[in-house]
């Protein structure tokens, strides 16, 4: 195998810009992971709603040695982009790259353990950003939360061969690394306002985010559902990008299309999800297998 060539090993920053909400139970993982990964900054907007869930004293340790900054979003309405382009912008120039990532997406490597490393490789040099495709973990036929790292509980990533006959669009999904030092318009794919160049995680040029996977060398852990109980959550908070609470037909729409596309429909998963949000879709699913 031939050495690796870096452009600039050892001098890069990384800094991650993130979105959070009623993540309580997974928050400390995800900045824990990221720290040993290698990440120079986490960058936190807080959207909780005004009298809702705080992370400053769960996050203590990493806000006062700076690892950890929390900015105040609490109870905005669609935020998310606004808030990774004011990360950007605030923060361009003192970081070498971007990572836009939720509290349940993962980057990992096959070949690295510290994401510098990675993105120091010479293939990556004229690369305006990165597009890094995901993996999608269902809820592994769990009901409930448990108190134990997703890496356990969630083990089996979704076959993608069924993503494609189902959803084109998910199956190539990706999320973005982006450069720092230029200008962007829309974060969470950038489009940068200068001539610009994105490529994917082997340092080829792509022209549009949606592409066939690629696993080899990088790949993101996304936990898209967790349990039945936690995806009923899920769709009871909202998101930063939308904002769904008490939209039923919203909820049973994304049960169908996202939540079933992924995993087992069951009698109990129904139970769960019916009374949590008080819809009813049993007569929507003719195969509905035994628990």
């Amino acid at each position: 195998m031939k050495p690796l060539k870096y452009f600039n090993k050892n001098k890069l920053k990384a800094a991650l810009c993130v979105m959070a909400k009623k993540e309580k139970n997974y928050i400390m993982e995800f900045i824990d992971y990221y720290k040993q990964l290698g990440v120079s900054k986490i960058f936190i907007y807080d959207n909780n709603d005004v009298d809702g869930e705080r992370y400053n004293t769960l996050l203590d340790k990493y806000i006062n040695n700076k690892f950890v900054e929390i900015f105040d979003y609490r109870g905005l309405f669609k935020p998310q982009v606004n808030a990774y382009n004011e990360c950007y912008v605030n923060n361009r120039n003192k970081y070498d790259w971007f990572g836009f990532y939720d509290i349940d997406e993962y980057l990992y490597f096959t070949n690295f353990t510290n994401i510098n490393d990675f993105l120091s490789q010479l293939q990556f040099e004229n690369c305006s950003s990165l597009l890094i495709n995901w993996k999608y973990y269902g809820d592994n036929d769990k009901l409930h939360y448990e108190p134990i790292p997703l890496k356990e509980r969630f083990t089996k990533p979704y076959n993608f061969t069924a993503i494609a006959k189902k959803n084109m669009m998910l199956y190539g999904a990706a999320k973005t690394i982006a450069r720092g030092g230029s200008n962007i318009t829309w974060a969470h794919f950038p489009h940068f306002l200068n001539d610009s160049k994105m490529c994917n995680a082997l340092g080829h040029f792509v022209v549009k985010p949606f592409s066939p996977p690629d696993h080899s060398v990088a790949y993101i852990k996304h936990y898209a559902t967790k349990s039945t109980e936690e995806y009923a959550e899920h769709l009871k908070r909202g998101g930063g990008c939308s904002k769904n609470q008490n939209n039923k037909s919203f909820m049973i729409n994304r049960i169908k299309s996202f939540y079933f596309l992924f995993n087992r429909v069951t009698k109990k998963k129904i139970d769960i999800l019916e009374k949590a949000l008080n819809i009813r879709i049993r007569r929507q699913y003719k195969n509905i297998e035994d628990d």
